[in-house]
């Protein structure tokens, strides 16, 4: 098939935007950036399996990783996604596969996963990307229920599982890793959520928690152990890499919370790693970094329940500037009949709940929550807000509860804060309706805008293609760092364009159990160049580039500025 190139949409482009959005028959015409559905047309039809179709244990509804990452340092962006299994097992030989799909360019792609050897056989919750052992290449970590894994990646395009060796072959039910320098020492240490300390024999002695608004459903979280979650201390290049639980070393308090997705960020500005979480059933937790040992402040920054004081269900996780005061704010999706939940940093230690302030809270009520992120989907220059939704219970179709299984995902465009619902005039890749869990950020075919990986439970993943999104300008920013940390991660960016800011910061594990690019991405709008970028790399140095052109990828090296640059494809 032959894809609408940049030029092509353009000229679509113009004549949609000569007028406002106006209503048809068919429903209002579309005015901004659309996103198409590729997945079918360029072969990533990989099917993740998690469970039974009818859902009858807790384990079978949370799958869902993605990654996207360049494993092969070719200069474009590979796919990796997880998948699971079932309780009573696979025959030899037919068992669901996690895949790998190199990027051979014009949107075409090759499931590479059994000969790269990372096409891991086990029920796989989450991945995130990291160079652990600052190499220059980017390794794998993956989440699951049953042994966790860790694929080194050999440079040659395979990969080898060192997790046991490593001693990071942990054993629960492992939800997400967040990578990053925790105790300043130079190398990546990994927070590890954890989910249940689940028994697939365990027999309630409660059974109201087998039912949800009249409906029989599986038993949990509720009722059930939570499983305690980890720090693991990188110990070195001395040590060949190994690592160590430290969590009590850390300081992190020992609590049995259902952990989902966690992500590292700055939150306070004052240059170290803090840790937010977001739990199921239980308070979400904010562990700030006080020197190398972490302290959970949650409930004094009210960022551990609603406004109104209650436990939430805390699925994904985005944190971004989205109101660019120069400070982390977070947004947390939640559980079906319950509100997500923006949390505005106020800049001096505390967080506002502007979930109903914005129209955020109201627009999620009938959804089910999973991936969330921000990013700049028309390159306008603000953070514009993606959520992934699915529901749990396939039993609610057959109910009268105002909500579905299969759900649609949905995009919210930011203008000075407030957020709109823009999902029915952004192309038919939001008409989409499945039932949606991870997802990734990344510039699938290097064009200057946005694309976006979602994972589907036992259906095929959700290929979204941002067309017309580059017809404003960006710049996108690769890091790369020195030392034990190769790929900067935990390093902020600061892009200064007329008076105004946005902030960027590198990570290693984002959203709900997955992996964006590392590259960073800014929307420039009508500015043709970047004032000033002001970096604050991980070790504490700062550095400053000024008037940097619009329109091309760049990398930059500590002390050394660009090192190399190119254009993007806008043909």
């Amino acid at each position: 098939m032959r894809f609408l190139r940049a030029h092509q949409w353009k000229l679509a482009f113009l004549v949609l935007s000569c007028s406002p959005s106006v209503e048809t028959l068919d429903g209002p015409m579309p005015n901004g950036p659309q996103f198409h559905d590729v997945a079918t047309e360029v072969g990533i039809v990989h099917k993740m399996i998690s469970g039974t179709p009818e859902k009858e244990h807790i384990v079978e509804c949370n799958t869902g990783g993605a990654a996207l990452f360049d494993y092969d340092e070719d200069g474009d962006l590979d796919i990796f996604l997880v998948n699971g299994s079932r309780l009573q097992g696979f025959p030899k030989g037919e068992e669901p596969r996690a895949a790998l799909f190199r990027n051979d360019g014009d949107w075409k792609f090759v499931n590479v996963g059994v000969e790269a050897g990372i096409a891991h056989i086990g029920w796989g919750m989450g991945v995130t990307v990291v160079d652990y052992n600052a190499d220059g290449l980017s390794d794998v970590y993956l989440s699951n229920y049953g042994p966790n894994a860790l694929y080194h990646n050999n440079g040659d395009g395979t990969f080898k599982d060192v997790a046991k060796d490593l001693g990071v072959d942990y054993a629960g039910w492992s939800s997400a890793a967040t990578f990053g320098d925790y105790d300043s020492d130079g190398d990546l240490d990994f927070y590890l959520t954890n989910y249940i300390d689940f028994d697939p024999e365990y027999v309630p002695a409660d059974m109201s928690f087998c039912n949800w608004r009249g409906i029989n459903v599986f038993y949990g979280p509720r009722g059930m152990p939570g499983e305690t979650d980890i720090l693991f201390r990188n110990e070195g290049r001395q040590s060949g890499w190994r690592f160590t639980d430290a969590t009590s070393d850390f300081g992190l308090e020992d609590h049995d919370y259902y952990g989902f997705a966690a992500l590292a960020g700055d939150y306070d500005n004052d240059g170290d790693l803090d840790i937010y979480i977001a739990n199921d059933s239980t308070p979400n937790t904010l562990y700030r970094n006080e020197g190398g040992r972490f302290r959970d402040v949650a409930l004094i920054t009210a960022s551990a329940y609603s406004e109104d004081g209650r436990e939430q269900g805390g699925m994904g996780l985005a944190t971004g500037d989205y109101d660019r005061d120069g400070d982390l704010d977070l947004f947390v999706t939640n559980f079906s009949h319950d509100n997500n939940t923006l949390y505005q940093n106020n800049g001096r230690g505390f967080f506002n709940d502007a979930s109903f302030t914005t129209t955020l809270g109201k627009e999620s009520i009938t959804y089910l929550g999973w991936g969330t992120g921000f990013f700049d989907y028309d390159n306008d220059g603000d953070d514009d807000l993606f959520v992934a939704n699915g529901h749990v219970y396939p039993a609610v179709d057959q109910h009268d509860l105002g909500t579905t299984y299969a759900q649609d995902n949905q995009i919210f465009k930011n203008t000075d804060g407030a957020f709109e619902n823009v999902g029915e005039v952004s192309g038919p890749g939001f008409g989409v309706r499945k039932s949606s869990r991870g997802h990734a950020f990344g510039d699938l075919d290097n064009d200057g805008d946005v694309d976006v990986v979602i994972v589907n439970i036992d259906d095929t993943p959700t290929i979204l293609r941002n067309d017309g999104g580059n017809d404003l300008n960006w710049l996108q920013v690769r890091l790369l760092g020195d030392g034990d940390n190769r790929q900067a991660v935990g390093a902020r960016v600061l892009a200064h364009m007329q008076g105004k800011i946005q902030l960027r910061e590198v990570r290693s594990g984002t959203g709900y159990i997955s992996q964006d690019d590392m590259r960073l991405h800014f929307g420039l709008a009508q500015n043709d160049r970047v004032d000033s970028l002001v970096i604050r790399w991980p070790g504490g140095q700062r550095e400053s580039l000024v008037n940097i052109p619009a329109n091309q990828f760049i990398s930059i090296a500590p002390g050394k500025g660009v090192v190399q640059s190119s254009s993007g494809d806008r043909l």
